[in-house]
Order: C-alpha cells, then structure tokens, then sequence
C-alpha cells in the first residue's frame, strides 16, 4: 500500500528525527565511499548511446546539493530517446538525500496520472525494485521509472532508503545515498513501448550503477 503524500512526509519527519538521533548518539566512524565522477559512467549502454549532457540549473543544484550527479540523454537505434539522471550524495549525516521526482515533478507543472510500485528483472543481478509514474504536462505525455540506492541496496521508497540508512551505519558507517531516474515520452497512446523501452535501459544501465557505488 502506498502512502498519501501528507502521510509520507509525516513518516519521513518522523524516521529524520530516529535518524538524527542515531547518526549523533551511536560511536560509528563515517566511511565516505570513494565513487568516480558520475560524468564518466558509460556513454554506451547495450544499444542506447548517449546523445547529449544536459546541465541542471544552479538553482536546482542549490536545492538539492548533491556531491555529483549524471544528467544524460541516451537515444536508441529506432530513435527513441530518454533522459537518465543519478543523484549521488555521499553521506545523510548533515541532513541532505534526494527529493522523490513525485514531489518535484509537480512543483515544475507536470501532472501526476498514476503511480505504482514495480520490479525490473535484471540479469546477473535480480529484482529490482522501482516506480513508474506516469505524468502530463499539456499534451505530453511522460514515464518516469526511478528507485534509490542506499549504500549499494535498492530500493523503491524514500522512507524505507531512509530506514535502512540506519542499520547501513552500524554495520558499514556508510550513509551514502542515490537516487537514479529514467524518463521517456509516450508517444501517442504507446504507454507499453516507454515503459519497454525504460526498463531495457534500465537492464543495461543496473550492473553498471552497482560497480560504480562499490
């Protein structure tokens, strides 16, 4: 079951507050993972190749304050195209995670029409869990397929990354956190090709997101 918005920003004050309290209270050394530079993860992913380096807008980056991100457009051979991001942070100690693109998409005038919870089956690696969220802003029509990484676990929620920062900080005293988001027009009444089309890039891009947090 999915929570309302209001009651997951009042589940997340709540888990902030736990997390505050552990982060400060419990004697573990932060360990700040050493992760490249995100501009250099793969230009070629399967048959996608990239297209384009789209820059985020200072404002934006002031908001979210991110250590390092990867905003990329990727087309494939039939001309469909997405755009990839990955937001890295590097610690949750001082306060700073992603922003769930539910709460931004809205705020920059898309429409939401659907959201749902989903597993992408990956080769070599598993299910993964994510969401895919439909939006609309006039008439386009837009999927939005994203999940998180906390430490190297995937996971859909926000509050349940949040949740398992905790224990990952006494076990490993890594708090660090990522949020990876795929988006790629509907064309027409095509909801099923984007979608196809998400989780193949999504196949191809996992493994590589997973060596790169190491």
């Amino acid at each position: 079951m999915r929570l309302s918005a209001g009651k997951s920003a009042a589940v997340a004050a709540a888990i902030l507050l736990v997390q505050a309290g552990a982060y400060y209270t419990v004697a573990a050394k932060q360990v700040i993972p050493r992760v490249g530079p995100w501009i250099e993860f793969p230009t070629t992913l399967g048959y996608w190749t990239a297209s384009d380096e789209v820059p985020v807008d200072d404002a934006v980056l002031a908001e979210l304050k991110p250590d390092d991100y990867l905003n990329r457009d990727y087309a494939a051979p039939d001309r469909r195209g997405l755009n990839f991001f990955i937001g890295y942070f590097n610690s949750r100690r001082d306060g700073r995670a992603p922003h769930s693109p539910e709460w931004c998409l809205p705020g920059a005038g898309w429409e939401s029409l659907s959201s749902t919870v989903i597993h992408i089956d990956v080769p070599g690696v598993g299910s993964v869990p994510a969401n895919e969220y439909i939006v609309q802003k006039s008439d386009q029509r837009s999927m939005v397929i994203y999940w998180y990484y906390q430490g190297q676990k995937p996971i859909a929620s926000e509050v349940g990354a949040q949740l398992y920062a905790i224990p990952d900080m006494m076990l490993h005293g890594r708090t660090d956190t990522s949020l990876v988001r795929i988006i790629t027009p509907i064309v027409g009444n095509d909801t099923e090709g984007a979608k196809n089309a998400a989780f193949d890039f999504a196949r191809a891009a996992v493994p590589l997101i997973q060596d790169h947090i190491r």
